[in-house]
């Protein structure tokens, strides 16, 4: 693991050096647009880069699909968060509901499913060298797409709004939970049960934690908006003057309601 540890730390800090050199230099919207729209392309070629060189060169591209099944379909929180930074970057306007719905999943989904990829990557825990490329590759579409959701900030797109924030959390766990049903579905139909239990879209047939089997979705789900909660009031805090705060405004709600 400390050669993980070391190879990420490496990572995290080239593009904490990317990400400086962005916030001073790039100011145009016009740069600024491309790298929202290169970023997730980066990430998407190297997510699927061993599927192309099969295809391509050694003619095994239909069987390394048909073994990889995130590469069909979003089984896992990252992969939703790579293809929503790609429709995120290809919206003309970035002030929209559903560019802030976008934006707000993609950098706070992101920066969990990101770290927790990198530093917990599964393809190192079963085979712990970086000697072999899809190891390697994994940990660094994982590290791209981490750049891309530090972008949101760097770029000033992340606008905090503590309602706004939780109701898309809200939202986007909703959809994740979605999504997984109908990937575990698409498994079961078309493989059989045996293949969607070992999918485990969105870790909702068993938890990913040997041990703790109550630790699915619905419960993970429910800690994240917990934690959501809780850093979305320290923001709140920490941006908003007194007498406007969150807790501020439903006191003054509730004590109008009661008076009426």
């Amino acid at each position: 693991m400390r050669t993980l540890i070391v190879f990420n730390v490496i990572q995290i800090l080239l593009i904490a050096a990317l990400l400086i050199v962005i916030k001073k230099w790039v100011h145009s919207e016009r740069a600024q647009r491309a790298l929202l729209l290169i970023a997730p392309l980066v990430t998407i070629l190297f997510h699927y880069s061993s599927f192309l060189y099969r295809l391509l060169f050694t003619g095994g591209g239909i069987a390394y699909l048909a073994e990889t099944p995130n590469l069909i379909l979003p089984i896992y929180p990252c992969n939703v968060v790579m293809w929503c930074a790609l429709f995120y970057g290809l919206l003309p306007s970035k002030d929209g509901k559903f560019a802030l719905l976008l934006s707000d999943y993609v950098f706070w989904f992101g920066i969990a499913s990101t770290l927790v990829g990198m530093f917990a990557n599964v393809d190192f825990i079963m085979n712990p060298t970086l000697a072999d490329y899809e190891v390697t590759k994994s940990i660094v579409a994982h590290a791209t797409l981490l750049f891309n959701v530090l972008l949101i900030p760097v770029l000033g797109l992340l606008r905090p709004n503590f309602f706004r924030n939780m109701r898309n959390m809200v939202i986007s766990v909703l959809a994740m939970y979605v999504i997984g049903l109908y990937c575990n579905l698409v498994f079961e139909a078309l493989v059989s049960a045996q293949k969607a239990y070992d999918v485990n879209s969105m870790f909702i047939i068993h938890s990913p934690f040997e041990g703790l089997p109550f630790l699915r979705y619905p419960v993970i789900a429910a800690l994240g908006l917990v934690v959501y909660f809780i850093i979305f009031t320290v923001c709140d805090v920490l941006r908003t003057p007194r007498g406007d705060r969150w807790f501020d405004r439903a006191r003054t709600f509730f004590r109008k309601d009661k008076t009426t």
